[in-house]
This record gives C-alpha cells, structure tokens and sequence, in this order.
C-alpha cells in the first residue's frame, strides 16, 4: 500500500511551528479551508492546550475544532471537506502523519516550554 502524503504549505508550517508562541489567528485566516482543518486537527493532536497562547489560537475556530472532536468521537459528519480530508489522509479520521512539506519533509516537533520562552523573550527583545 503506498504512504499518503498531504503537502501543505510554507505558511501552515510556520503557523504550526508557532502556534504556541504568538497569536497566529490572522494567518490561520487566510489558509484555506483544507489547509485549516488540517492544521487545527495537527494542533490539537501535537500542542498543549493548557498554554494561554495555544487555546487563544483555537478560540475563533471553535466550531470546526468540535467538529473535528465529533469525527474523533466516532460520530458521523455531513461536512464534504473534513470527509474528503479522512478519505485523503486516513480510513476513519484525519491522520496527520501524512502531512509533509513542499520538499517531503514532516512536520517540526512543537517547541518546548523552554524554547516558547525564549522565542518569546527574542521577541520582546526585537522591538527594542
């Protein structure tokens, strides 16, 4: 059986990578809407939701964030896209193992603690 792969953009990438230090809504705002599902349901899978910055990132979003839990729970959903996204990526939900970037590589590990402070601190430090 050959591996699915879903490429996805420079800008998912770099939402991703800091959507446990800064606000990223407005980024988040211009994926499309494939694209958001996707980076939603890696998000809730990889960050920790206890991080204010984390949830913040989460909050407009929230309809399609319980929707994405519904389809976890094993319920049903009439939504095309995340059903085109399961049939895309997995057999019953959206895996996100699969997604790569444009040159084939996996998705970064989230930033840890430390290194969110510090990201933080080098941008408090920038404005200067």
């Amino acid at each position: 059986m050959e591996e699915k792969k879903v490429i996805v953009s420079k800008e998912f990438i770099d939402i991703f990578k800091n959507f446990n230090v800064v606000n990223k809504v407005d980024e988040m705002k211009s994926l499309s809407d494939k694209e958001l599902y996707l980076l939603l349901t890696v998000c809730l899978d990889k960050h920790d939701d206890s991080q204010p910055t984390v949830v913040y990132n989460f909050q407009p979003f929230r309809d399609k964030v319980m929707e994405i839990f519904d389809v976890q729970d094993d319920k049903e959903t009439k939504n095309e896209l995340i059903n085109e996204l399961i049939l895309e990526t997995g057999d019953k939900y959206i895996e996100t193992d699969c997604i790569v970037d444009d040159m084939g590589n996996g998705l970064p590990n989230p930033l840890t603690k430390e290194e969110v402070r510090d990201a933080k601190i080098s941008i408090i430090n920038s404005d200067n």
